[in-house]
């Protein structure tokens, strides 16, 4: 009987134990998946506005002017326009670290590929006059409403990106001239909210664990 008394509260104990290691667990787990959500949205957030501001930034670089001068024809490649715009963007590739800047024109119905930061041998070139087969709706859009946007992750027949497009407008008019394009990687995308994601789940589990 006195070793029964004894062994008792070791019982309770352990099993206190065990259902407080269980609870911890659960904490975790809820608290991880709630803080990589949310982690996950802010991260997208903060992504998109900063893909956004790239592109801005950029399109303000550019000439209305200028643009006028291109024809969206390979007839381009021989003009210095086009060449000195597509060296721009090649050097604003390297800052940004996207996959690639371009530019599209509206023309009978098609949006028209003009100067990008694309090396002619890459396989994601287009010629200047290359029609891009399979845009978005809100590619279309941002020429007749002229509002800057991000959309994505979306394919086409060049990938799957995250995007930010802006326009460039003539100054008198306000008629969308050109529209500027940043493109992300998918996969580059989900890797950065990935690893944000994870901080956040360490994080969380620290508080609860202390």
């Amino acid at each position: 009987m006195r070793k029964w008394l004894t062994t008792q509260p070791n019982c309770r104990l352990q099993r206190f134990r065990r259902w407080a290691l269980v609870a911890a667990l659960a904490l975790l787990l809820v608290g991880g998946s709630w803080a990589m959500i949310r982690r996950g949205d802010t991260v997208g957030s903060e992504l998109r506005a900063g893909l956004l501001q790239q592109v801005n930034a950029i399109a303000r670089t550019i000439d209305p002017e200028q643009v006028k001068q291109l024809a969206f024809t390979e007839a381009d490649k021989s003009n210095p326009v086009f060449q000195r715009l597509g060296e721009q963007m090649a050097g604003y590739e390297a800052l940004a670290r996207c996959r690639g800047i371009y530019t599209l024109v509206l023309r009978n119905g098609n949006l028209i590929f003009g100067p990008e930061s694309y090396a002619e041998d890459d396989p994601q070139a287009s010629p200047p006059g290359t029609v891009y087969e399979q845009p978005g709706e809100r590619d279309r859009d941002i020429f007749r409403n002229g509002r800057a946007f991000t959309d994505g992750p979306s394919t086409d027949e060049y990938g799957t990106f995250v995007s930010a497009l802006t326009p460039v407008l003539d100054p008198r008019s306000r008629e969308v001239l050109m529209v500027v394009g940043l493109d992300l990687e998918a996969a580059d995308w989900q890797a950065a909210i990935w690893r944000e994601q994870l901080i956040a789940v360490r994080f969380s589990g620290r508080h609860v664990l202390r």
